[in-house]
């Protein structure tokens, strides 16, 4: 289900192209996928949250935004991306938290959600790369959750990759997806940043 997200309304010039010109900018800036998050980050839409560690930042994870003179559009809000290289950022090591609902959720379980998540790696992957290196069962803000880490040749980037991820889903309405992919020789260093993000995810009332 998508939602419509208004951002702060914008203060209209005198001249009309003056108008118009100010007011985009203002609405440019306003957008919430022009600038980074740190610290806390709570998402009201799918009632989570979770603090950023300290030295990284987070940034918009959802379709882009459309700025206009009346002001920002957004689609739903869904989670935030936190790059874990310095800029220019590295897009094959990040962490991602992600949320959604889906019209099939009704029947969705945790061991569907992995099984979804692993084929889309194996659609990256070198035939025959792909090993689960290891899968445990975890709790995840009180919710029963699947664990998964994951090894194999990215045939984009020529190298091997990691991927270590959580599922889980709250009243088979909302998944919660929360994932690591790095270089597997950054993946020690980068595990215990993902950690830190695991730990600091809670539940919110869902509005």
């Amino acid at each position: 289900m998508l939602l419509l997200a208004a951002c702060t309304p914008i203060v209209m010039g005198s001249q009309e192209q003056q108008r118009h010109g100010k007011s985009q900018e203002a609405a440019e800036s306003s957008c919430p996928d022009t600038h980074a998050w740190t610290g806390k980050y709570v998402n009201y839409s799918y009632g989570f949250s979770v603090v950023i560690p300290e030295g990284y930042k987070g940034f918009w994870n959802s379709a882009v935004c459309v700025a206009g003179p009346d002001g920002c559009t957004c689609m739903s809000d869904h989670g935030r991306i936190i790059p874990l290289t310095a800029e220019p950022y590295e897009p094959e090591r990040h962490i991602e938290v992600f949320a959604s609902y889906g019209a099939d959720l009704d029947e969705l379980t945790v061991k569907q959600a992995v099984d979804k998540r692993l084929e889309r790696i194996r659609k990256r992957s070198r035939e025959g790369s792909v090993s689960v290196l290891k899968q445990s069962t975890i709790t995840l803000a009180g919710l029963r959750s699947q664990r998964v880490l994951v090894r194999y040749y990215d045939e984009k980037l020529n190298q091997m990759m990691v991927e270590d991820f959580v599922e889980a889903i709250r009243r088979r309405s909302v998944q919660y997806s929360l994932y690591l992919r790095t270089t597997e020789k950054a993946y020690t260093h980068d595990r215990s940043v993902f950690d830190n993000v695991i730990a600091t995810f809670t539940l919110r009332r869902l509005e």
